[in-house]
């Protein structure tokens, strides 16, 4: 995988864009980019014809850097991927029942992961986390979701779904007797989405995003306390992250956890939610690679994989 002139076709499947890019993996460059809207709205069937029209027209222009010869395809989705590399969910779209592959594997050996696996391993190869031995890879922009990487390789679980950290709701009590339920799902409430949905209903604007609360939350009271307040609930998530799993380093990417200034904000909100002294100051980091970092991933990935069944 370290050869100079290794070529792989990274396709990072998004909740709202989709970005397609030649890699070259030995050093992650990306020598070709090309990002549409992903038609989530319209199923799964609108998306793969997306992501196979994206691929080709990468393909074709390839041809300068690959002299004719095909490469690896990786794709990776924001939805459980299991270990045998099937999707198990339909939180965005249904891929599941769908014959993606027979589409796909006309442009070479395809590899299929999760967004944020694929975006771990490229940070563990040439990102924020390569001089980490165990590191906790977590993305929050659209939906949110996290891994641990052990020696470079992204942790899958028993069946692959060892990402989810904030996807369900979690119960507890409070009231002068403790008797009144509380129910938090700190996805819904907290992610890109569940902050763009939520400002949305403040200002009367359901085409409202996250981007869009950032802004006023600047200049507006209420957006600024909605803002305050989604940030410390994740933040009491990620300090039980680290809790859980005692990484020695936090990467946080996606589009809002790459933001320095968000970054560093939870940096701050984390560390009293974590219990153990010695891993409190723990580093909590902005991810390297940025919003290419899925594709560069995924395309190191099917590269691997490829040679691996030589």
């Amino acid at each position: 995988m370290n050869r100079s002139n290794a070529y792989a076709i990274g396709v990072d499947v998004g909740g709202t864009k989709t970005k397609a890019c030649l890699v070259r993996v030995s050093d992650g460059t990306v020598l070709i980019e090309n990002t549409q809207s992903t038609p989530c709205a319209a199923g799964g069937a609108a998306v793969l014809d997306l992501v196979v029209a994206m691929t080709a027209k990468v393909q074709r222009e390839a041809g300068e850097f690959t002299r004719g010869h095909g490469c690896p395809v990786g794709v990776c989705l924001p939805e459980l991927v299991t270990n045998r590399g099937e999707p198990g969910s339909a939180w965005n779209f249904e891929w599941r029942g769908i014959d993606y592959r027979t589409s796909l594997s006309a442009f070479g050996p395809v590899y299929v992961e999760s967004d944020v696996r694929a975006a771990a391993f490229a940070e563990g190869l040439l990102g924020a986390g390569r001089n980490a031995d165990i590191f906790v890879y977590v993305t929050l922009s659209t939906g949110m979701s996290h891994t641990l990487v052990v020696g470079g390789n992204p942790y899958g679980g028993a069946r692959g779904f060892a990402i989810h950290f904030a996807g369900s709701e979690l119960v507890a009590w409070t009231g002068e007797n403790n008797d009144t339920e509380v129910r938090q799902h700190v996805e819904v409430f907290a992610s890109g989405k569940g902050m763009g949905e939520r400002y949305g209903q403040m200002i009367g604007d359901r085409k409202a995003t996250a981007r869009d609360l950032f802004l006023a939350a600047k200049s507006d009271p209420r957006a600024r306390q909605l803002l305050d307040n989604s940030l410390l609930s994740i933040a009491s998530y990620l300090g039980q992250l680290v809790n859980i799993l005692d990484p020695s380093m936090m990467v946080i990417g996606g589009g809002i956890g790459s933001n320095p200034d968000i970054n560093a904000r939870l940096g701050e909100l984390t560390r009293p939610f974590i219990f153990a002294d010695l891993a409190r100051n723990l580093p909590i980091v902005p991810a390297a690679l940025g919003d290419n970092a899925g594709a560069i991933g995924v395309a190191a990935l099917a590269l691997r994989a490829e040679q691996n069944t030589r």
